[in-house]
C-alpha cells in the first residue's frame, strides 16, 4: 500500500490535488504495486493516477517535465522489504559469520528491487517472469548482477541451488531491452577460475555495452566455516594468473570499444603482491563498492590535497588499517614525510581474530580486535584515524556491534573517521 505521509510547500504533488493519506491505487491503469513504480512515474513527464480518499477512488492526472520531481514522501510500512535469498552460497559471507551477532547481519537478501534501488548484487534466481517483464517494459536499469560464472552448471554448484535458471538468456532478455547492467564473480579457486573465468568474461562481454562491467573478487573465508563446503583461499600464484588473464581480455575489450571491461578487485593485486592500476584505468568507478579502484581513488585523492600541503600538522596519528590496507598507507605517510621530515605518524595494522587471520580487508576489521591490538602498543599517536568502511553507513557502529563512542571511551584517544585520500591528508597535514 502506497500511503502518502507528506507532500512539499508548492510541490507538483499538492499541485495537482493530492492529500495526506492518499492511497495510491495505480498509474496508468496498472496497480501500484511497490516504490518502484513510485520512483519509475516520479521520473515521468505525463501519468494518471487513480487514488483512494478515505473510501473514494479518485482521479489525478500528472503534466509535467520528467526531471520534475513530484515532491511527496511515503510512510515507512511503504518501503522495500528485502525478499530472501534461494540459494545457499558455498562461498555465503553471512553463513561464515560468529553466532549471536545482530539479527540484521544474518539478513540474506537476494531482491532486484534493491539492486535498481541501493545497488546490491543479486543472483535473480528468485525472480518471476512477470517481473523480469516489469523490468524490460518499465526499463529498471541499471542492475548489479552476481553471476559467478555463465557456465550453468558450475552457477548451480556456486549458488547451491540446482533450480537456478540459465543465466545467459536472462542477461540477453535484458540487454535487448536495453537494460543496463553491473557484473560479479566470486571467484573460488579450481570451481570458477582459470578456463571457466575466460568463458565468464567472454560471453558477459558479448552483451557490452549492456554488461557495462565485471568486477572478478577473490573469495573470502572466516574461520567460522563449520560444516561448509571446503574452500580454497586465492594465493599469490593463482592471483597473478588471474591478474594476466583479466587484464590480457580487457585489453581486447578496450582495443575493440575504448573502454575498460573486466577489474580485478583490489584485494586481488594485494594477494598478488602487485601494484594497482593507474586512477585513469577505471573509469567511472562503477564497481568502487565491490573493492575496484578503492585504493587508485584514495591515493588520487590524497595527491589532490597534497599538492595544496605546506606543512605538518602538530600531533602525533596513528592510522588503523587491516593487513591488506597496511602497506599501501604506510607509503602513503612516508611521501608525506618526506616532504614534511617533521610529521609524526605511523600505521598499525589489525590482525582480524573476530573473522580469522584470512580475512584482511580493512571493512571487516572490527572493534575489539582495534581496542586489543592497541593496549599491546606503546607508540599510539594522539589521534586515531579509521577508514569509514569499518562502520556501517548509516551509523558508527563496527561489525561486532561496539558503538564509536565507546571504542573512544575505551581507547581514551580522539578518533578521526575518515572518508578518502583527501581528507586523510589534510588530516595529517595543513592545506591551503
Amino acid at each position: 500500500m502506497l500511503k502518502i505521509s507528506n507532500l512539499d510547500k508548492n510541490s507538483i504533488a499538492r499541485k495537482v490535488g493530492l492529500k495526506k493519506d492518499d492511497i495510491i491505487i495505480s498509474f496508468d491503469n496498472s496497480p501500484a504495486l511497490d516504490m518502484l513504480d513510485v520512483a519509475y512515474y516520479d521520473s515521468q513527464g505525463h501519468f494518471v493516477m487513480q487514488v483512494n480518499r478515505n473510501g473514494k477512488t479518485i482521479t489525478i492526472e500528472v503534466d509535467k517535465l520528467s526531471w520534475q520531481q513530484m515532491g511527496w514522501d511515503f510512510y515507512d510500512e511503504c518501503y522495500l522489504e528485502p525478499r530472501w535469498c534461494a540459494n545457499k552460497c558455498i562461498f555465503c559471507f553471512v553463513d561464515q559469520l560468529p553466532k549471536g551477532q545482530r539479527p540484521t547481519l544474518y539478513v540474506k537478501d537476494d531482491d532486484w528491487r534493491l539492486s535498481f534501488v541501493s545497488g546490491n548484487y543479486v543472483t535473480l534466481t528468485n525472480i518471476k517472469d512477470t517481473e523480469v517483464q516489469r523490468i524490460v517494459d518499465k526499463k529498471f536499469s541499471p542492475l548489479y548482477v552476481s553471476v559467478h560464472a555463465t557456465d550453468d552448471d558450475v552457477r548451480r554448484k556456486l549458488l547451491g541451488n540446482k533450480n537456478a535458471r540459465p543465466i545467459m538468456p536472462l542477461l540477453k532478455q535484458f540487454a535487448d531491452a536495453g537494460i543496463s547492467m553491473c557484473t560479479q564473480v566470486v571467484m573460488c579457486p579450481g570451481i570458477n577460475d582459470k578456463q571457466v573465468l575466460q568463458q565468464t568474461m567472454e560471453d558477459l562481454f558479448s552483451l557490452y555495452p549492456f554488461v557495462q562491467n565485471l568486477a572478478v573478487v577473490p573469495v573470502g573465508l572466516t574461520k567460522h566455516r563449520c560444516n561448509l563446503s571446503q574452500l580454497d583461499l586465492v594465493d599469490k600464484d593463482l592471483a597473478n594468473d588471474t591478474i594476466d588473464m583479466v587484464e590480457a581480455f580487457d585489453k581486447q575489450c578496450f582495443d575493440k570499444t575504448g573502454e575498460h571491461f573486466v577489474y580485478c578487485s583490489d584485494e586481488m593485486y594485494v594477494y598478488a603482491q602487485r601494484d594497482i592500476p593507474p586512477y585513469s584505468y577505471y573509469g567511472d568507478f562503477n564497481q568502487l563498492e565491490n573493492g575496484v579502484g578503492l585504493l587508485a581513488d584514495f591515493s588520487y585523492q590524497f595527491d589532490l590535497a597534497f599538492a595544496d600541503a605546506y606543512k605538518a600538522k602538530n600531533k602525533s596519528f596513528t592510522v588503523v588499517t587491516g593487513v591488506s590496507a597496511a602497506p599501501f598507507m604506510q607509503k602513503a605517510i612516508d611521501k608525506a614525510k618526506t616532504a614534511f621530515p617533521q610529521l609524526n605518524a605511523n600505521v598499525v595494522a589489525v590482525t582480524n581474530k573476530f573473522f580469522g587471520e584470512t580475512v584482511t580487508v580493512a571493512g571487516l576489521v572490527v572493534g575489539q580486535d582495534i581496542v586489543d591490538t592497541l593496549a599491546s602498543r606503546n607508540d599510539i599517536g594522539d589521534v586515531l584515524m579509521l577508514p569509514r568502511v569499518m562502520l556501517r553507513e548509516i551509523e558508527d557502529v563496527f561489525l561486532d556491534g561496539m558503538t564509536l563512542q565507546q571504542f573512544k571511551q575505551l581507547t581514551g584517544k580522539e578518533v578521526l573517521v575518515i572518508a578518502d585520500g583527501y581528507e586523510f591528508c589534510q588530516a595529517i597535514l595543513e592545506c591551503e
